[in-house]
């Protein structure tokens, strides 16, 4: 057997930045700007907030930026606050084939690191390092989802991958050497959690700050010389065998360093559960349609891929959080507000009666042939009329994916919830820029609130 650990940990040690394809290192950008615009818009949900009250009484040398906030941190705790907040509104990225989402861990381990060492982090060191964290985290996860793989449908990936992605990218920065990588990659595993039946729940957003923290822990660890298994991954009783049945290990090295997995990337335009997306994408198009009237709808049918419902069926959701999640009230609020954005998961949308009263005219039909990031949309009128919208891939997926303007409209406007309008330019120029910046914790300043 492979030592995949080994192998792994190997590449990230080898691999130098500019060997990269320039696509994938404008990926990694992408990946980036979207990460910082992500962990702002959520910096003030309520759930951060209590966090970070509470962390704030554990804290120790407070070295590092919350993001959105006056107050600092310890690198950790920083670590997990600023993954967490990237979470909180559900619009952090997303890898299709495993549904983690990669950035948010490792970014804010990043983040927290360049302000923790002494020694100053490069831009450049910051985007190769995450490129690194995220293409590791997704081909581990692979391992669990690639036939004959299957794991349980309640594993949250970003819990269970995200700290490896961390801790490779810290590893990565620190300069381990392959062993202590490998040492690294398996504190992380062995730290391994999360569950999405916690999911709409202010718990479903701890988990990848668990996951930034454990994965930052794992690799300081490691360069201490703490110890630990080389084969946590592939081992008789390791991560592959404990998560998935007939894991598929090969796929974690396949075209290791040809293809690469941070390129299918997918960044959200809409604050909900991306399985939702294309439901969404299905409203917005039926509302153009001519003979449109939300007060005439009589009933809505929708044929969507298994996992959409397993993941976001909630007709009453009870909060933000649950909205966020809800295919019913997507579904709902979209069509009755034409629009599909932060408004439309607020208290008011949630109390609003014509919505209520719409989520309970969706039906859904699970079909097998209908892909994770597609859907079709059946709208019935009071007259019989039937409206029909199909999508066959949502945008923001690989195949219709967010433009660099797409993704400075959707970062500009989630900086702007949090900082004034001439500092959210400033901060969204300096985050596009971000490979040529001489310290990322000069650069990470300018994202505390002032």
């Amino acid at each position: 057997m492979q030592n995949i650990t080994r192998l792994l940990a190997r590449y990230a040690v080898e691999s130098r930045y500019e060997t990269l394809p320039p696509v994938v290192r404008h990926e990694g950008l992408r990946a980036w700007v979207n990460y910082v615009g992500c962990a702002a818009g959520g910096s003030r949900e309520d759930n951060v907030v209590m966090m970070l009250q509470f962390l704030g009484e554990f804290n120790g040398g407070a070295r590092a930026t919350v993001i959105g906030h006056r107050d600092r941190l310890d690198a950790l705790n920083a670590s997990f606050i600023n993954a967490m907040s990237s979470a909180a509104l559900a619009f952090n990225d997303t890898h299709y084939a495993t549904v983690a989402h990669p950035t948010s861990p490792v970014g804010a381990a990043l983040l927290a690191l360049a302000e923790y060492r002494t020694q100053p982090l490069s831009g450049r060191e910051l985007l190769h390092a995450l490129i690194l964290g995220v293409e590791i985290q997704c081909r581990v996860g692979m391992i669990l989802v690639t036939p004959p793989a299957q794991s349980a449908v309640g594993l949250s990936m970003q819990g269970i991958v995200g700290g490896i992605g961390a801790a490779v990218a810290a590893g990565k920065v620190l300069g381990l050497d392959e062993s202590h990588m490998a040492t690294a990659i398996g504190l992380a595993v062995n730290q391994s959690a999360g569950l999405r039946q916690a999911q709409s729940t202010m718990a479903s957003h701890f988990s990848p700050g668990h996951a930034a923290r454990c994965g930052l822990q794992a690799a300081l660890l490691a360069a201490r010389g703490f110890e630990c298994s080389d084969n946590m991954i592939e081992g008789f009783k390791g991560f592959a065998v404990s998560f998935a049945r007939d894991p598929n290990l090969g796929a974690a090295t396949a075209k290791l360093g040809e293809v690469f997995e941070i390129l299918t990337l997918a960044y959200k335009p809409y604050p909900a559960g991306v399985v939702i997306h294309a439901i969404i994408d299905a409203c917005l198009e039926i509302v153009q349609q001519k003979n449109f009237d939300a007060a005439r709808i009589d009933g809505v049918e929708l044929d969507l891929n298994p996992l959409a419902a397993q993941l976001t069926d909630l007709m009453e959701p009870k909060d933000r959080g649950q909205a966020l999640v809800s295919l019913q009230h997507w579904t709902a609020v979209t069509l009755l507000s034409k629009a599909a954005g932060v408004a439309q998961v607020s208290d008011v949308a949630l109390r609003d009666p014509a919505i209520r009263a719409l989520r309970h005219k969706v039906r859904y039909n699970n079909v097998d042939s209908v892909g994770r990031d597609a859907a079709r949309l059946r709208v019935r009128l009071d007259d019989g009329t039937t409206l029909a919208a199909q999508v066959a891939h949502c945008r923001g997926s690989i195949e219709r994916p967010l433009t660099d303007d797409d993704i400075t409209v959707k970062t500009r406007a989630q900086l702007q919830t949090v900082y004034a309008a001439a500092d959210s330019e400033r901060i969204l120029g300096q985050s596009w820029a971000i490979e040529g910046c001489a310290s990322v914790a000069d650069y990470s300043t300018t994202l505390a609130l002032r």
